[in-house]
């Protein structure tokens, strides 16, 4: 019999349990899901900000003289025309189209990091390692030689500023910079999985627990909440976000996700002949928004019907939503019953009922 091997811990551990943390397993880590409840820790978010330990993020970085013309190969995005000290979100496909990996990948001095769902981090290091056979490029993980933190919301700037040497709230979206503080050297990357403003910091195991203290202890009136992932799912569906193993999988293209905007065909690059096909076929469903006017949550799954009664798709992800009020859902559905403000009927199986939900476009919350 196979055993399951014992889930990874964080660098910071002890600490989320010294917090009274509820913890669970993403990707094959052991995490933190919520603190003080995943609603209050989204709604104090979404006031001021929250610290998120994401240390579990899959890190693989590529260097080497053919260190752009694998990423190019890699990566649906224009790495070709990506300037240096930038990330850019981005895909990586199969040969059939289907979305292998999501991901953001910046071009820094000297390297390329792709960052992406931990569950995919393993995917992600066989498929470059294997694409880069033959080609004058080094592959190799850095997940578990660092630890990473997420800052987000509108009172993460003051913080970070108090903090690091580049005074990151004046970065633009998409901005990547390697720095240096004492003997710590840190990346820092402007993105978010949240859809608000953030910061994502990579740095030393070494030096994780002082950061993690001073942005929840010590930064005086500026101290920020920690949230655990739960909050941060919350938070993304809210805004509307994909999340691979829901809406994302092999099976989905880009343009049935609605992420055609990642994808840059004046390149070549895995999948982009089996992209060409589907974009001159069309698709036949499409990633919508559902928000219900009842207080039951659809979950992954939960069946999707039409007015006739027909089924016309499948629930991906489902919360409450603190900012609304109300549950809301991201589904694929059909394109005859995708048009925004159609009443459809899904099936909630923790109801054993069906309820009524309206299309709407997303993000639910700006």
């Amino acid at each position: 019999m196979t055993q399951t091997p014992e889930p990874l811990k964080l660098p910071l551990d002890s600490a989320h349990r010294g917090l009274g943390a509820t913890m669970g397993h993403e990707g094959g880590w052991e995490v933190p899901l919520s603190y003080t409840g995943p609603l209050v820790e989204a709604a104090e978010t979404r006031r001021l900000a929250g610290v998120f330990d994401i240390s579990h993020v899959g890190r693989i970085r590529i260097r080497g003289a053919d260190a752009l013309a694998l990423v190019e190969k890699l990566c649906t995005s224009d790495v070709v025309h990506q300037e240096d000290d930038t990330a850019a979100c981005t895909l990586l496909l199969n040969e059939s189209g289907g979305i292998l990996a999501d991901a953001i990948v910046a071009r820094l001095e000297g390297f390329w990091l792709i960052t992406t769902d931990p569950c995919n981090r393993d995917k992600v290091l066989a498929h470059a390692t294997g694409v880069c056979q033959g080609m004058s490029a080094k592959v190799d993980d850095q997940t578990e030689k660092g630890a990473m933190l997420a800052v987000t919301g509108s009172a993460a700037r003051e913080v970070l500023d108090a903090i690091l040497p580049e005074k990151p709230g004046d970065l633009p979206d998409g901005a990547a910079k390697i720095g240096s503080m004492m003997i710590a050297r840190y990346i820092i990357i402007r993105k978010s999985f949240t859809g608000m403003w953030g910061l994502e910091v990579i740095l030393p195991k070494m030096f994780i627990a002082k950061a993690w203290r001073f942005i929840t202890e010590n930064a005086g009136d500026k101290c920020l909440k920690p949230a655990g992932m739960a909050a941060r799912d919350i938070l993304r569906i809210e805004s509307g976000l994909c999340r691979y193993g829901y809406e994302l999988n092999e099976t989905i293209d880009p343009f049935t996700a609605g992420l055609e905007s990642l994808v840059d065909f004046n390149h070549e690059f895995i999948g982009r002949q089996a992209l060409t096909g589907i974009r001159s076929r069309g698709i036949s469903r499409r990633r919508v928004g559902l928000r219900f006017d009842c207080s039951e949550i659809a979950r992954l799954g939960d069946t999707v019907y039409d007015a006739d009664g027909l089924e016309a798709g499948a629930i991906t992800s489902g919360t409450f939503s603190a900012a609304l009020d109300c549950p809301v859902a991201m589904a694929y559905v059909s394109l005859p019953a995708c048009e925004t403000g159609t009443i459809l009927q899904v099936e909630v199986a923790s109801a054993n009922r069906k309820l009524s939900a309206t299309v709407t476009d997303l993000p639910f919350v700006p």
